[in-house]
């Protein structure tokens, strides 16, 4: 995998064009921030909100999404997920011009089609592999992150040139950018959403009960889990050094202990499940049609799902032990 940074990137495709910002959430407003600071004219479409109110604040003068889809030569999409296929429908799509450049920072509605931009445009991806909000602060210390980056349309044979200034003006070259799809992007995200993730978080609650079960009490468990933050801490080393090499940091009874253990919890019937559930929902696109039709239902399930989730006994544990670590990072830093 090749990683490209900031020596092959300029700002000189964006030299006189409007870059308009639709959105202002934490990655929007990261990235339009991050992009002003850079000499970019960018300008914010939003609706009347308290994210507009937000852009105010910050020295925009932000605009209605339309509005701002008609100024823009380059447009970056920061809305949700869910609400780009309204969004382009209502507001972006009558606006478009040829010769446009269209960036996302999600490769899922384009991947999975279900927005079809015209033939006439540059569509592409910058894709942060980090959170919107810490999009900022990584910018302003200098820090890189990485970016997933693609050409899915090149209309004006300046597509890849103009994506990159666009990862320059954001602070992604400085980390470094590497080369995806749309559609890989998306269907490697929601790999992590709706098989990684999902097992880590059932088996850390299934943990959690056989703890409990062990006599252990609820807020013990919680700590041992991941509330002290030793587990974000190993995580971190993880990202910096590698799965295993981390292990130096820990005691060789730790080391021992997870190298010996490790493998009586592969499970073949879980790997199957896994592949199962990759290849119907997100390969083949079942998930997408599902939560397609959940949103168009007011998501009520995801609501049931959610308050369900909170009123498990490792919710209400874990309620009253982050309050008490909280009460202790607060009372550290000032002390």
């Amino acid at each position: 995998m090749k990683i490209h940074h900031d020596a092959e990137a300029s700002l000189a495709p964006l030299t006189g064009q409007t870059v308009g910002v639709i959105g202002y959430g934490n990655q929007a407003r990261s990235q339009a921030l991050n992009l002003r600071d850079c000499g970019v004219n960018v300008v914010v479409g939003n609706r009347d909100d308290e994210y507009f109110a937000t852009a105010q604040e910050d020295g925009f003068e932000p605009v209605p999404i339309a509005d701002a889809a008609a100024q823009a030569d380059v447009m970056l999409i920061l809305t949700t997920d869910e609400s780009q296929p309204s969004v382009w429908k209502d507001h972006i799509q009558a606006h478009l011009e040829p010769r446009n450049a269209v960036v996302w920072s999600s490769g899922y509605n384009v991947g999975y089609g279900l927005i079809v931009p015209p033939a006439d445009v540059d569509v592409v991806m910058v894709a942060p592999r980090t959170a919107g909000s810490e999009i900022r602060g990584f910018f302003q210390r200098g820090v890189g992150y990485l970016a997933a980056v693609g050409v899915h349309q090149d209309f004006t044979g300046e597509a890849w040139n103009r994506m990159m200034a666009v990862a320059k003006g954001i602070g992604a070259t400085t980390g470094g950018v590497y080369e995806s799809t749309f559609r890989e992007e998306a269907e490697i995200d929601l790999f992590a959403e709706q098989v990684v993730w999902p097992g880590i978080a059932a088996w850390l609650e299934q943990c959690f009960e056989i703890g409990v079960e062990a006599g252990f009490s609820p807020e013990l468990v919680i700590l041992e889990l991941y509330a002290s933050g030793e587990a974000a801490d190993i995580f971190e080393l993880i990202a910096r050094e590698g799965f295993f090499k981390q292990l130096r940091h820990h005691s060789t009874t730790a080391r021992y202990g997870e190298l010996s253990r490790a493998p009586l919890f592969r499970s073949d019937e879980l790997a199957e499940r896994a592949r199962e559930l990759f290849q119907r929902d997100i390969r083949d696109g079942a998930f997408v049609e599902e939560w397609s039709t959940e949103q168009a239902g007011g998501e009520e399930r995801l609501t049931t799902l959610w308050n369900d989730a909170l009123k498990r006994p490792m919710a209400r544990a874990d309620e009253r032990v982050i309050a008490e670590t909280q009460r202790l990072a607060v009372a550290a830093e000032t002390s």
